[in-house]
């Protein structure tokens, strides 16, 4: 996966640190670390998933998240986190208002009227690692795992119970409370939390669904490959197909 940087301008928070800067520095604001929106990553030529850093880009607005797949797969969110502090250098041109970006805070948030169970090795809330520096005013896109192997394995679980719908004519969503967390000089930086909405379904990105054909039996190549970002999520008809022991295999091989 390709991810690619910019610097975005004209987010310049209203304080000027100048005067505090004299006395060794300048409290940290709110506001200063923020995310934008979930960029929507775009396939580029060569068949990569790309994802920009540019804010000027049309954000995912919501997401769809397929569970019923060969395997558990996770679902992944592009937040772009800005740096919202102006430039403040020293003499000796040291930019005192980079912020070093740590982690990403995630919290699933189940509908009202679920209770998802969630195990305690695989909690609703957790932390997944994003490091960077961003310079002031610099926006940056980041790959996180917004839910995890293990929430997909239970909302599977969830759908089979019949505590949730499988179909997308009954829309099931799950919020993604995202969280950035950096330091500045030493001190915590947190932006407000960011939610980002997951429809979760059974089938919904399969192609021929509920029907599964045999592998042999297949179309080749496969004309259904699915989302190369991620095939169980979001966009992409995907043909799955089963081998000669009633495994599933998705995408069904193209030979």
């Amino acid at each position: 996966m390709k991810v690619t940087t910019s610097h975005a301008s004209g987010f310049a928070p209203a304080f000027i640190c100048s005067a505090l800067a004299m006395l060794g520095g300048c409290a940290n604001p709110t506001g200063t670390l923020t995310i934008i929106q979930n960029q929507k990553p775009t396939v580029d030529d060569s068949g990569a998933c790309v994802v920009s850093s540019d804010s000027s880009q049309v954000p995912s607005s919501d997401g769809l998240f397929d569970v019923d797949l060969d395997r558990a797969y996770p679902y992944y969110v592009f937040p772009l986190i800005q740096n919202r502090l102006p430039s403040l250098k020293t003499a000796g041109g040291i930019e005192r208002n980079a912020i070093v970006l740590h982690h990403v805070e995630v919290t699933v948030q189940a509908p009202p009227g679920v209770n998802p169970g969630w195990d305690p090795r695989c909690p609703g809330t957790f932390e997944l690692g994003a490091s960077a520096v961003l310079d002031p005013t610099q926006s940056r896109a980041f790959r996180i795992e917004g839910m995890q192997m293990c929430h997909a394995q239970r909302l599977r679980e969830l759908i089979s119970e019949g505590a949730i719908p499988a179909d997308t004519n009954q829309p099931v969503y799950f919020t993604l409370q995202l969280t950035a967390v950096a330091t500045r000089s030493g001190d915590e930086q947190r932006s407000d939390p960011f939610p980002f909405q997951v429809q979760v379904c059974a089938g919904c990105l399969q192609s021929m669904y509920p029907t599964v054909p045999l592998c042999t039996d297949a179309p080749k190549p496969n004309p259904f490959r699915g989302n190369p970002c991620n095939i169980a999520q979001d966009f992409g008809q995907v043909l799955c197909c089963k081998d000669p022991s009633d495994k599933l295999v998705c995408p069904a091989p193209d030979v």
